[in-house]
């Protein structure tokens, strides 16, 4: 479920494209930063093995904490929403152009209620019946960009033109928190698991899984349509999947790259829609899927609030860095909560030594 998630909606974009051919050094360094907010997570989680993110909240930071879980119930049911609206602009650019937009997410959302209805178990066993799939395509792409010739490394160079603080500046700003820190997430899930022993290892293992094949991705687009294409390109990796012709007869393969790109938007959007439905069923003592409609209805209402794909991104950007969005849930909220729990927890072991001294 990790590695579906954080590939997700991440392969539509050219990560980090603003330090141009260094876009796949900002992935590895924002990788390499935000899994200090892994551990982050992991240690929270750790403190508090049997509760969620919501329920954490509300006993450490008491009314606070309330606000807090109810501002990351909206703040999943809008990350849904953005990718509902991803799914739905993809189709319609690449192939169901006459298609109303209002219906393809309509059908998104129903399936995404219907797989939340059927519980996390079943969720998650579908998301690991697809795996094996998706990385196989993953792997038959690089192969083929590899076998078809077009794949051009000088386009990578030089390397560091701008030197590193450019890297660092987009890294810190943009890849430490997409995709890579939004594993906060999964605060929602961790305590589900039965065997506690392998939440870290398992957790770090998909961790870099993905990486890999996101830095891989990302330098595939730059060597194939070099920096002034890829940023301007709508969907890079369909661009160069188009340009693979292998034999003269192996070409076209558009259909596979939407197929896995439904795969992990699909994913991501109905695991977001489902932490918001568990997470307000917690916070107001609810039957979870009593509230799976209602939520859906409102992620779907608000994905038309965004008049075209241009405005999604801008939109999407103003959001999550001009008014810190996710620094404030991914990194402060978390931090603060993990501060609190160490001095609770301090506190209480001395007050447990005091009492057995006396």
């Amino acid at each position: 479920m990790i590695i579906l998630f954080q590939i997700g909606s991440s392969t539509l974009f050219e990560l980090g494209i603003g330090a141009k051919q260094d876009a796949w050094l900002t992935v590895l360094t924002g990788m390499a930063v935000s899994f200090l907010l892994l551990m982050l997570f992991l240690g929270i989680q750790r403190r508090e093995p049997n509760k969620s993110l919501v329920q954490i909240l509300v006993q450490y930071l008491g009314f606070f904490g309330k606000i807090a879980a109810f501002s990351y119930v909206l703040f999943f049911a809008y990350e849904s929403m953005r990718n509902v609206r991803d799914f739905g602009d993809l189709i319609i650019m690449s192939f169901l152009s006459r298609t109303p937009i209002s219906l393809i997410m309509l059908i998104m959302v129903l399936l995404s209620s219907y797989a939340i209805f059927k519980g996390i178990e079943v969720f998650f066993r579908l998301s690991e019946f697809m795996l094996p799939g998706v990385l196989l395509f993953y792997s038959l792409l690089i192969i083929m960009f590899i076998s078809s010739g077009i794949v051009h490394l000088d386009h990578l160079l030089p390397i560091l033109e701008n030197g590193i603080m450019s890297v660092l500046k987009v890294a810190i700003k943009e890849t430490s928190f997409f995709p890579f820190g939004q594993m906060v997430i999964f605060l929602m899930y961790w305590h589900y698991l039965a065997d506690k022993g392998i939440m870290a290892k398992t957790s770090i293992k998909a961790y870099f899984v993905t990486g890999l094949l996101l830095i891989t991705t990302n330098i595939m687009n730059i060597a194939i349509l070099g920096t002034q294409y890829t940023s301007i390109s709508t969907v890079p990796l369909l661009q160069s999947v188009q340009l693979i012709q292998i034999a003269d007869f192996l070409e076209r393969f558009d259909a596979l790259v939407i197929l896995l790109l439904y795969a992990g938007i699909f994913v991501k959007a109905t695991l977001w829609f489902q932490a918001a439905v568990l997470g307000f069923g917690e916070l107001f003592n609810l039957n979870y899927k009593k509230v799976i409609l209602p939520i859906g209805a409102a992620i779907y209402v608000s994905s038309f609030l965004e008049p075209n794909w241009i405005y999604h991104i801008w939109f999407g950007k103003v959001v999550a860095y001009n008014y810190m969005v996710n620094p404030v849930f991914i990194l402060f909220i978390p931090l603060l909560l993990f501060i609190v729990m160490l001095v609770k927890g301090t506190a209480e072991g001395g007050k447990s030594i005091g009492e057995r001294s006396r």
